[in-house]
């Protein structure tokens, strides 16, 4: 999005299927309404579900077929087990996960088979108003969120998660979060038999060799078993440790990912927060920084412009004065403002200038609450002194699904 070009007053996402044509264009196949999707296993499926399971079954052929049965005799039972138990486990969990519906109450009541009416902007201006979705046209929880993906209202949605194809909300968020902590234990344990063996292979190879096949081949030994000992299959030491190399490669990989995405989920329930919730708090900061990037493409007389236009978008959401009072100016640079200043959290609140007393800063600075600390536009800051707003600000959104 270029702020330079484009109007500055979408309030919903950019996805057409959420738009209402207009009367004077015809109807497009992309604007049809799409049906709901009840779970993980609706049509279509995800290329990242596919990759999923063809993960899933590479270590598992290639961990309990190669590299489990190269293990020392006494531990071969051992690693049977284990990872046995922790793929049979994830398994379980993962396929719970996929298949719960994870919808509202009352829209698993209605039925899936027709879809959804066409969200119209000029009659509404969010999915879900007052309880009340638009599109599912039911009432939901307060922590509901109208998926875009899945096109249905999820009680206490989290995120839609492209590796289950599904939506994760309060139904199978415990499921869904096993299903990483499994998932994240099973390739730790299958990249440690793996690098075992790598190593073991260039160290002491006749430690691998302890099966009963391969003591026929005392003389041979460049010629190696896989599968074993249900179905050995000849193969070549190099086969080995390219299989073995590979699989150290994606476990490690995969070990990076699932490991930043189970410690953001044990952050996100230390702070009693969901992924919707904390990537809301963070959007106005990430915008403020794309803005400030996209305002020095501008040309240097519109960037004034540009940027007055984004701080009233930003504070768009203030109520507007009850009847019988006038709401101050908005810019009024002689005029003393007050604030918080986010630069210097350890002030607090102040009044009565125009400039932070610790960092002397002049700018919009002075009209930021301090529930939109965002980081200001350079800009800006120097050439504008907001004055803070006296009216009472509506909670955003997320703060209805706490």
């Amino acid at each position: 999005m270029n702020i330079c070009s484009k109007p500055s007053n979408k309030t919903a996402p950019e996805k057409s299927v959420w738009t209402a044509p207009s009367q004077d264009s015809g109807a497009s196949p992309e604007l049809q309404g799409q049906r709901s999707r009840r779970n993980g296993w609706s049509w279509p499926p995800h290329p990242l579900q596919i990759v999923a399971w063809l993960l899933y079954l590479f270590f598992a052929v290639i961990g309990f077929g190669v590299l489990v049965p190269l293990l020392p005799h006494p531990w071969v039972p051992a690693g049977y087990a284990c990872m046995g138990a922790i793929f049979a486990g994830h398994l379980v969990v993962h396929l719970t996960a996929v298949s719960i519906d994870p919808a509202d109450a009352n829209v698993r009541d209605k039925s899936y088979s027709g879809p959804l009416p066409i969200f119209n902007r000029s009659k509404h201006a969010h999915v879900i108003e007052d309880l009340h979705c638009n599109l599912c046209d039911v009432d939901v929880s307060a922590r509901s969120k109208h998926c875009s993906a899945c096109n249905k209202c999820v009680c206490g949605f989290d995120h839609h998660c492209k590796w289950l194809n599904n939506c994760v909300g309060e139904r199978n968020y415990r499921l869904f979060l096993h299903s990483v902590a499994s998932a994240l234990l099973g390739v730790l344990l299958l990249v440690l038999v793996a690098t075992y063996v790598f190593v073991e292979f260039f160290v002491n190879p006749m430690r691998l060799r302890t099966n009963q096949h391969f003591e026929v081949l005392k003389n041979h030994t460049d010629v190696w078993f896989v599968f074993l000992p249900a179905a050995p299959v000849e193969t070549q030491a190099p086969a080995i440790l390219a299989l073995a190399a590979l699989l150290i490669f994606l476990g490690l990989l995969s070990t990076a990912l699932l490991g930043h995405l189970f410690c953001f989920h044990m952050y996100l329930i230390w702070h009693k927060l969901t992924t919707y919730e904390y990537i809301v708090q963070h959007r106005p900061a990430q915008e403020a920084k794309e803005t400030h990037k996209e305002l020095e493409s501008c040309p240097r007389k519109m960037q004034p412009i540009k940027e007055m236009e984004f701080y009233m978008r930003t504070f768009s959401h203030v109520r507007p004065e009850p009847s019988g009072q006038a709401r101050p100016a908005a810019l009024n640079v002689k005029k003393r403002g007050s604030g918080v200043c986010i630069d210097c959290p350890g002030l607090g609140s102040w009044a009565g200038s125009p400039r932070c007393p610790g960092c002397r800063g002049l700018g919009p600075l002075a009209a930021i609450p301090a529930l939109h600390r965002i980081p200001s536009v350079p800009a800006l800051c120097m050439r504008l002194a907001l004055q803070a707003p006296t009216t009472q600000h509506q909670p955003s959104t997320w703060k209805r699904f706490q």
